[in-house]
């Protein structure tokens, strides 16, 4: 049916377009903590109830709204991040849309209590579904404190799609969680249903807002990465091989001072742990990335958390060598500690005369603060409401968003812009990770062999085990994969050929799977009656090695595998490793020593390609600690 055209009233158009921004009660916490964070605040309060479907206030003590600004604020695409389409070329602001508080006052009641530092009275504004009820005076500090109650009351056929009050409360811990680690230099305190959930320090120091939100376990295990290239600079944390999780949950990205989804940074991710985790299996990273504001797209999604590099390939690129550097270092090598030990007073066991050991500063745990058992919260969230909290009293000045440039990774935050195209600045975290010596493994002294499985060596004030069956694999793959990627291929030939009597399907699968494997420097012919030929195999295999290969490889065709897939060929190889030393295999000196040079020259020489260590390793400390000698 024909109908006439018309502009829909505003209370209309005010909750459908409120959907771009306000689907949920994280969105409105998200909106109002970026809304604070750009306005200079170093300390904000983020409060919830009922997993804030029935209260949110976030309070800060940034700059300010200007009295006559209040309830223009509220007007949609009203903003004073940009002020023209050249702006958002450049955007250097987490808001930008001046579409956040139009659409919370369109669907919730919204009470703002914000005051400007050479203001003498602050205003006291309250709005409820887009109407200004009140615009008064008021006494209160300097900044700005945002109350949002009755989430959706005007449109209640929006709440039936709202989760359990833990379910959302779950989604707002951890989107502050993740913008706590993006600002070490805020001080950001989350309280639900009047309980603490965490309270950041405000100091700069990433390690400490990770252990106090995530737990020392994780922080403990996490390797530094830092890297400049080419105006991106990159600063964070990874987990080294031997923790990981089965879900991307522990991996955050933040880009410009923005916390992001990136698939782009999940890839680089995926490219440094190849073969260095099982499958299914994913690390830890927190990865803090900066590139000039001028390459970088973050208007494409209606709530900004995805965005657009203009070089993609660069990125990824850049991404991964810095985390791949990061995972050479011995810090990547799985540490054995003694945390089941339990704890007797040192004195007991004191050794008069004897040297103290010192306690590596790496694995100090820092102080936690207010600390809480967040499944424990999230099950007892059932408190009413109570009264106003006082509002923050500092007083701060608005600063601007600037690369930090730390000297050492503990010291005090020390800004200084970041020149790039346009004279555009980006914003970087308060960490400057110590750089990490590479792993050196001429350094190691090889002492023997364990259970004929494991060799034991040992450097400076570390002791290691490297499992002899791993690290031969690994060796195996890296060199059967570069034989095949290799233009130049080195084969030895046989006196006598090899032969194999194969199945029909192998025959029938002739031209697929050929190729491939005289690319990987066998010389393969048909010899009738289901028999090959093999008058060559790879140089440096020996024919064992060879002939167990090729019987592996000619049972995996049951499966008909694609082998114009690069994936099937890695696949296979990986499934090659049967041939490598085994487990209870006798090594003579010279045969360890041969194996250990043949490790040192690999790509990644700290995981089979299956993912499991090659290496572990026990610091002088540990060993102490077991001994209750420390």
């Amino acid at each position: 049916m024909l109908r006439k055209i018309q502009v829909l009233d505003k209370s209309v158009a005010d909750k459908i377009a409120a959907g771009e921004v306000v689907d949920r009660p994280v969105s409105i916490v998200k909106e109002l903590v970026e809304n604070a964070i750009d306005s200079g605040a170093n300390s904000i309060t983020v409060e919830i109830k009922g997993g804030g479907k029935e209260y949110i206030r976030i309070t800060d003590n940034g700059c300010g709204i200007e009295a006559d600004d209040v309830e223009v604020a509220f007007l949609r695409h009203a903003t004073s991040k940009i002020s023209s389409a050249h702006d958002l070329d450049a955007i250097m602001t987490l808001g930008f849309r001046g579409e956040a508080l139009a659409s919370i006052g369109a669907v919730a009641r919204v009470e703002v209590i914000t005051k400007t530092q050479d203001a003498r009275m602050g205003r006291h504004v309250i709005v409820d579904g887009s109407r200004i009820l009140s615009n008064e005076p008021i006494g209160c500090p300097d900044g700005t404190t945002i109350t949002v109650k009755d989430l959706f009351f005007n449109v209640p056929a929006r709440l039936k799609f709202l989760g359990s009050d833990g379910a959302e409360s779950r989604r707002i811990i951890d989107l502050v969680s993740r913008v706590a680690l993006a600002y070490p230099d805020i001080r950001i305190k989350l309280v639900s249903n009047n309980k603490p959930v965490f309270n950041t320090s405000g100091k700069g120091n990433i390690l400490d807002n990770i252990v106090s939100i995530y737990g020392a376990d994780i922080g403990k295990d996490l390797i530094p990465v830092s890297d400049d290239r080419g105006g991106n600079h990159i600063r964070g944390f990874v987990s080294n091989p031997g923790l990981s999780m089965s879900t991307r949950t522990r991996q955050i990205f933040c880009v410009n001072g923005r916390v992001v989804s990136s698939g782009i940074l999940e890839k680089a991710v995926d490219r440094a742990y190849k073969e260095r985790l099982f499958q299914g299996r994913f690390p830890v990273a927190f990865l803090f990335l900066a590139v000039p504001a001028n390459k970088l797209d973050v208007n494409i999604h209606p709530t900004k958390k995805e965005v657009r590099f203009d070089d993609s390939a660069e990125i990824e690129d850049f991404v991964a060598e810095a985390i791949t550097k990061a995972l050479q270092a011995e810090e990547a090598v799985p540490e054995v500690r003694s945390d089941h030990v339990e704890e007797v007073p040192r004195e007991q066991f004191e050794d008069p005369g004897r040297k103290p050991v010192e306690k590596p500063k790496l694995h100090e745990k820092p102080d936690q603060g207010e600390q809480l058992d967040v499944k424990k919260l999230l099950s007892t969230m059932r408190d009413k409401a109570d009264s106003l909290v006082k509002l923050s009293k500092e007083n701060v000045p608005l600063h601007q968003m600037v690369k930090e440039d730390i000297a050492k990774y503990d010291a005090a935050k020390e800004k200084t812009a970041i020149e790039v195209e346009n004279d555009q600045s980006v914003a970087m975290p308060a960490i400057q990770p110590p750089r990490q010596k590479p792993f050196d493994m001429d350094d190691l002294n090889i002492l023997g062999s364990l259970f004929n499985t494991y060799i034991l060596a040992s450097a400076d004030d570390v002791f290691y085990m490297i499992d002899q069956h791993a690290a031969h694999e690994r060796v195996f793959y890296e060199k059967l994969r570069g034989q095949y990627e290799a233009s130049e291929k080195y084969s030895q030939q046989l006196m006598i050929p090899l032969n194999f009597n194969v199945s029909a399907d192998v025959v029938a699968t002739e031209e697929k799977w050929m190729p491939s494997v005289n690319a990987m420097g066998y010389d393969v012919e048909f010899f009738g009656n289901n028999t090959y030929l093999v008058r060559e195999i790879p140089a440096f295999m020996e024919m064992k090695e060879a002939e167990d290969f090729l019987n592996d490889l000619f049972n995996q065709f049951s499966e008909k595998p694609d082998m114009n897939n690069p994936a099937t060929i890695d696949k296979i190889i990986m499934r090659s490793c049967k041939s490598a030393i085994k487990g209870g295999d006798v090594l003579s000196s010279e045969e360890i020593k041969a194996l250990m040079d043949q490790l040192k020259q690999c790509i990644n020489p700290f995981s089979c390609p299956h993912g499991r260590p090659t290496f572990i390793r026990m610091s002088k400390y540990e060993i102490e600690r077991m001994f209750k000698r420390a």
